[in-house]
């Protein structure tokens, strides 16, 4: 067999179409067996010499075999079309070869134009229109997934830029050990701000998939936690570097775009003094009728207090006690909803973030639309600052529906008031009760009903259609290289990497794969699945292929979801049985990332 015919066979053919009902199935061709061969005839050379023109570039080249390999190198691959030189055609060129390399003459004929005339969705998947004018940033190139990953994607036509930690005698421009020399190197160190922001420059879409080196704390919190901040937030001042330039170049007349589609927008913030002369106390009460409340509700009710203040942090306190049964304290504003420019300050966003520093009790943020509708969504709290992500789904409808009729939807752009609401929640030993408290037992229940919140800002998540940045996380599955303890380590160093991703307003993909493993991709099931629930490993190969799916896959957005491959039990031993296989159509562009996700919930 001839070196091309075994490094074509050593790559087998895969059919990446087959979904099964936990994640996709690639089934492997079934071999073929060759036709017997005694001597090539000049019908059989011409027919060969057209696949030669069909396939390779530029056939008029000397071929591989005739050059050395100095002059060959990195660049051998350049002389071959990726896209043509499919999947389908890999089998026929492996018979093909495989029979002139035995003998020199067929004795079985060969219809070419059967085997290697494919239809489009054949070699769909290596077509990605969006890479030609798209700018990939991976960081963490060197590593297992980031090696097979800028292969990837250089072969589907993307831009690569590549962050490389420097390392001594390693010069700027000098090629990297596992990097394609296609690959722009950027060297520098994701703890560094400055190197981070060097490496976004000219960026449009971030791949995250550095892991630390060791389990030192020093290390987790240079990688893990500081390295997702510097790059989320350089990439952040990128997107409005690039909204800048973007405005510049319009034409006169035109409006200008003064925010990036990236950028949060503020619907609060109360260093400044606007949002703190706006805020104040808008209700303190109960929201049941009067006539239905009894005579201790109404006597309780005068107790009730609620204040809103600017502290010397210049932050909004707002603070209170509630007594009676159902009672409500609300604090909120109108929404200034232009912004400079003319953009509407709701619109095309998708939910809310704040910074605040909690009690441990629930609150709740409540909204006010244009026509008159009220919806409320409520969140806990715990002692200390947080940050809470509301997305605008979590929001219900207070406003009452007469029967028969559906509920009105929020719709961001109609939002004209937003607020905060602390509910009191009696228990049931004071709700069975109906004496009027003493001063006393007053003055007691103070302690349990009082309520204080600090709010620093308020800000809208930006909408979009595909992922910004890919973060690459892990499952948190037991390992061979650390002990229980190391493990745990790092997985709460990864969260808090996802956390601040999260609430940056980037649109993400957040992927925690099991065990990585050195195994060809494309040849087991993938399960994907929420919750910290699967249990095996799964290939580099397959993880840096979902990567390269999650970038222009709107079902992936703002999704965070486990990956490994599918439990295989021993002969005999079988737990489950498979009981169907729904096929997926890869044409139009779909693939199996897309069915895969979009069941799985967003903002987890």
């Amino acid at each position: 067999m001839s070196g091309f015919a075994s490094c074509l066979q050593s790559y087998n053919v895969v059919n990446p179409s087959i979904f099964g009902r936990r994640g996709p199935i690639v089934k492997p061709y079934p071999q073929r067996s060759s036709a017997h061969i005694t001597r090539a005839t000049p019908e059989d050379k011409e027919e060969i010499e057209q696949l030669k023109q069909k396939y390779f570039k530029d056939s008029g080249k000397p071929s591989p075999s005739d050059v050395t390999s100095e002059e060959t190198g990195s660049s051998s691959l350049d002389n071959v079309n990726p896209i043509a030189l499919g999947r389908q055609a890999r089998r026929a060129f492996d018979e093909v070869w495989t029979q002139l390399s035995q003998l020199t003459s067929p004795t079985k004929r060969f219809t070419f134009e059967d085997e290697l005339d494919m239809p489009t969705s054949s070699y769909q998947e290596f077509q990605t229109p969006q890479a030609a004018y798209t700018t990939v940033l991976v960081v963490g190139a060197t590593g297992r997934v980031g090696r097979i990953l800028t292969r990837k994607l250089l072969l589907r036509g993307y831009r690569v830029r590549a962050l490389v930690r420097r390392k001594e005698g390693r010069q700027a421009g000098a090629p990297v050990e596992g990097v394609p020399a296609a690959v722009k190197l950027v060297l520098g160190d994701v703890g560094e701000m400055k190197d981070c922001q060097e490496a976004v420059r000219g960026v449009n879409k971030v791949i995250y998939c550095a892991g630390a080196r060791s389990t030192f704390t020093s290390e987790l919190l240079r990688v893990e936690e500081n390295g997702v901040r510097n790059i989320t937030k350089a990439f952040q001042d990128e997107s409005i570097r690039q909204a800048e330039m973007d405005r510049g170049k319009r034409e006169a007349g035109a409006k200008p775009r003064l925010f990036s589609s990236k950028s949060k927008r503020e619907l609060a913030d109360f260093s400044k003094p606007y949002h703190q002369a706006k805020w104040d106390i808008t209700f303190v009460g109960s929201t049941e009728d009067e006539a239905n409340q009894s005579e201790r509700s109404r006597e309780m009710a005068k107790f009730n207090q609620a204040f809103a203040e600017i502290n010397d942090e210049e932050n909004l306190i707002f603070e209170g006690v509630l007594y009676q049964r159902g009672a409500v304290a609300e604090v909120g504003s109108n929404i200034k909803s232009v912004m400079p420019g003319g953009e509407h300050r709701t619109a095309n966003t998708e939910g809310l973030v704040m910074r605040l520093r909690g009690d441990g009790k629930q609150y709740a943020v409540f909204l006010k639309t244009v026509d008159g509708h009220r919806f409320v969504a409520r969140f806990p709290t715990r002692t200390g600052y947080l940050h809470v992500r509301l997305p605008w789904t979590a929001f219900r409808s207070e406003t009452p529906v007469p029967e028969g009729k559906a509920a009105p939807v929020l719709d961001p752009e109609h939002l004209n008031f937003l607020g905060i609401r602390y509910e009191f929640r009696r228990n049931a030993a004071a709700a069975r009760s109906r004496s009027f408290p003493t001063a006393e037992e007053i003055e007691e229940m103070k302690k349990e009903r009082q309520f204080e919140l600090e709010v620093d800002w308020i800000k809208a998540l930006p909408g979009g259609q595909e992922p910004d940045l890919v973060l690459l996380s892990c499952a948190g599955k037991g390992s061979d290289r650390m002990s229980a303890a190391e493990l745990e380590k790092v997985v709460e160093f990864k969260r808090k990497g996802e956390d601040i991703l999260r609430l940056s307003g980037l649109g993400y993909t957040i992927i925690r794969p099991g065990n990585l493993v050195e195994e060809p991709g494309g040849y087991k099931a993938l399960v994907f699945d929420q919750g910290g629930r699967i249990t095996e490993s799964v290939g580099a190969a397959d993880v840096a292929d979902i990567c390269l799916r999650s970038l222009h896959e709107p079902e992936a957005r703002n999704k965070t979801f486990d990956v490994c491959y599918e439990f295989e039990a021993q002969e005999g031993l079988e737990m489950y049985e498979v009981v169907a296989h729904v096929p997926t159509d890869e044409r139009g562009g779909k693939s199996y990332l897309a069915a895969a996700v979009a069941g799985l919930a967003k903002n987890t």
